[in-house]
């Protein structure tokens, strides 16, 4: 086995032109004279097969006599980017490749948080926040004096400067490959743990999906304290009851209060996805509201409003 290694570095040598006892000095003058010229008859003639084969024995050779290993050659090396810079992007490349996926979702999130954050600073202007969930959208108007924000502050002796946001998912059409939707839950989502919803408007299909979630507040303690303001039909009470699993972290209690025939809403500029048949609105606290006193009175407000003579 050393004679093959003796053997392989005495060829080495030859291939160089160079005695066997030629010094490191040496072989480097010698490696980098055949290269100039190598790469200059590469210029004036273009690289034939034949022309990357000698670069790459003569490359092989230097790297043999060096002990260094060699990675099996140039496939380009008439490239005026020397090689291992060339080298260094291709694996960089292919590191972005192949964590392609989760690198698309970190900047997704930190998109999300730039806008989340962008958000949450301009809703600090602001002295309640209005989120309407599931079959909702804003109606279309060319008037500023539609908009629902407006329209809201003129009704209430609560609110001056609402600020409301939709986040519409209808029936089971938004999926896990709709992101744009992904992307509204994750907003709703960061919104909702940061404190800075706290009215929730929402129907009967999505206020199922998000109670057990702990998304609201109860409001049993808060309808006790404004009993004698208005009065409520028991069916429009959302009541959910514990189901005593052990995943089952909601308490049981009321969390929501039906509002459909209620006045405060009527006539604004919101659209219903559903027909009138199906389409249900309930008003809620978000459980991590910074302004609950607020929302507390605002809820207090709505619901004083009374019915909607039909």
């Amino acid at each position: 086995m050393e004679n093959d290694s003796v053997n392989e570095k005495q060829s080495s040598y030859a291939v160089l032109g160079l005695a066997e006892d030629s010094d490191r000095e040496l072989v480097e003058k010698k490696y980098g004279a055949l290269l100039r010229q190598y790469k200059q008859h590469c210029d004036e003639y273009g690289a034939t097969y034949e022309d990357v084969e000698y670069y790459n024995r003569i490359t092989k050779a230097y790297y043999d006599i060096a002990g260094k290993p060699w990675d099996g050659g140039d496939p380009d090396p008439g490239n005026i980017i020397p090689y291992r810079i060339r080298r260094a992007f291709q694996r960089f490349s292919a590191y972005i490749d192949s964590y392609k996926l989760i690198i698309c979702g970190v900047i997704l999130v930190f998109i999300i948080g730039i806008l989340t954050y962008l958000q949450i600073k301009d809703s600090k202007r602001e002295d309640l926040y209005i989120k309407f969930v599931g079959a909702f959208e804003p109606g279309m108007s060319e008037s500023a004096d539609d908009y629902i924000d407006r329209q809201i502050a003129e009704r209430s002796e609560i609110s001056d400067s609402p600020f409301v946001s939709y986040f519409t998912v209808v029936d089971g059409e938004t999926t896990l490959l709709d992101s744009s939707a992904k992307s509204a839950a994750v907003q709703f989502r960061s919104e909702f743990t940061t404190g800075v919803i706290d009215i929730v408007i929402i129907d009967k299909e999505n206020l199922d999906v998000y109670v057990d979630q702990l998304v609201f507040m109860k409001l049993d303690d808060i309808l006790a304290r404004h009993g004698g303001e208005f009065s409520i039909d028991e069916s429009d009470l959302y009541y959910y009851e514990n189901s005593g699993e052990e995943d089952d972290n909601a308490e049981s209690g009321v969390y929501a209060v039906e509002i459909s025939d209620n006045s405060f809403f009527d006539g604004m500029n919101i659209n219903k996805r559903y027909d009138s048949e199906r389409q249900t609105m309930y008003i809620a606290i978000a459980r991590m509201s910074k302004r609950a006193d607020t929302a507390e009175s605002f809820l207090a407000e709505v619901l004083s409003s009374g019915k909607i003579n039909k």
